[in-house]
């Protein structure tokens, strides 16, 4: 029987562009406008250093001047700026072994060759996500950019539009022009739905209809956490909001004929950078290794609001809220204090199994404080459940 081998099925720099250019069409952050595509970022990759600085020129301001023939008319000054954005150096390999292929007759080079760009496209949301999450936790863009309905309304913490247009508010005079997308967790997505919340439009020519919300484009990402009890964050982008850019270092096909009785593995290492505009690296941050890591980046004290920027430019604001219990996974009902749920603290849930969602199996992990990869699959999740003594 005839054996397909990586080096069949991938040729290194056919392979880079093919991946980079399914990224670009098929992200949903990318194609939505929330993240931009950006020269200035890809310029810098490639370049010395672990960080990318982003200057930028601010805009016309102060007051004007009585025009007389007896005063001299005062020039004014442009004031410049610069933001510091983290490099991500990452790699990734998946092979298979030639007895493998043999036995089974998986095509396994094939989807390896058509499934690293999506692979590459969930790694670039769980950076967006883990960012936001640190963004929003930094003291200052928290103040600015988020309205937290548990704490501004406990008595009335659910999620619905007066919610909603409080954080939309918090544009001030720019929030009619401004937003354009709106992310959520699937949890938030069902609640909206039952609220009345989406229009559903089929647009000429295709397939995918697209769901909308006060005129704004609806994403699902179930990498936005979910957190215990229900409390759900929704953002809300305006057009340009991060900027990306990603290069493909090097594609290696690897044939190892002495490991596992013969192996061959593709090698994939890249370069990105994902950046919410406005924001700047904390002028105290170092990364814990030789590269930041994505557990980093969730950290309020990575980020700061970039000196000279005016909190209102940074296009996303979050949204904080409560669900209703009947839109949360079983896991994560109630608090960890047995306030307003069906799990008290004293109660152990059992463990989770195939027919439990992503969100429960998470949410059991994160209870026994069994760690995992935010863009670890299923049946990986399982296995780490299965594993756990308890």
């Amino acid at each position: 029987m005839a054996v397909t081998n990586l080096a069949n099925t991938i040729i290194p720099v056919v392979f880079d562009k093919y991946v980079l250019n399914t990224i670009l069409k098929t992200n949903r952050f990318i194609q939505s406008g929330i993240m931009v595509p950006d020269d200035k970022l890809e310029n810098q990759l490639l370049q010395p250093g672990d960080e990318i600085t982003i200057p930028f020129i601010n805009d016309l301001s102060g007051d004007p001047q009585a025009w007389t023939d007896t005063d001299d008319i005062d020039v004014d000054n442009l004031t410049t700026g610069s933001q510091r954005a983290i490099k991500f150096r990452q790699a990734k390999a998946f092979g298979s072994t030639e007895i493998s292929r043999l036995v089974s007759g998986a095509p396994i080079a094939e989807t390896i060759a058509s499934r690293f760009a999506n692979y590459w496209n969930n790694v670039d949301q769980a950076i967006l996500n883990s960012t936001l999450q640190g963004v929003f936790s930094n003291t200052e863009v928290a103040n600015t950019k988020l309205f937290d309905q548990t704490v501004v309304s406990p008595s009335t913490p659910t999620f619905g539009p007066k919610g909603f247009l409080a954080a939309i508010g918090l544009l001030g005079d720019l929030q009619d022009q401004a937003f354009k997308k709106i992310a959520v967790n699937s949890s938030t997505y069902s609640q909206m739905k039952f609220q009345g919340m989406i229009e559903t439009i089929q647009p000429q020519n295709s397939v995918t209809p697209i769901n909308y919300y006060n005129n704004m484009e609806v994403i699902v990402d179930d990498d936005i956490p979910l957190e215990k009890g229900g409390i759900a964050t929704a953002y809300i982008y305006g057009s340009g909001a991060v900027s990306y850019s990603t290069v493909p270092h090097s594609t290696e096909v690897v044939h190892e004929a002495l490991k596992q009785g013969g192996r061959d593995s593709v090698v994939s290492k890249r370069v990105s950078a994902t950046h919410v505009n406005g924001t700047t690296l904390a002028k105290t941050f170092k990364p814990v290794g030789q590269t930041t890591i994505t557990e980093e980046l969730a950290k309020g004290s990575t980020w700061d609001i970039a000196d000279g920027v005016d909190p209102r430019n940074i296009r996303v604001v979050a949204y904080k809220s409560k669900l209703d219990d009947e839109f949360v996974p079983a896991a994560l009902k109630g608090t960890f204090s047995g306030e307003n749920g069906n799990n008290s603290a004293n109660e152990t849930p059992a463990k989770p199994t195939d027919a439990n969602t992503v969100d429960e199996i998470k949410a059991w992990l994160d209870a026994h404080g069994v760690s995992y990869q935010p863009n670890t699959v299923k049946a990986d999740l399982l296995a780490l459940v299965n594993d756990t003594d308890v």
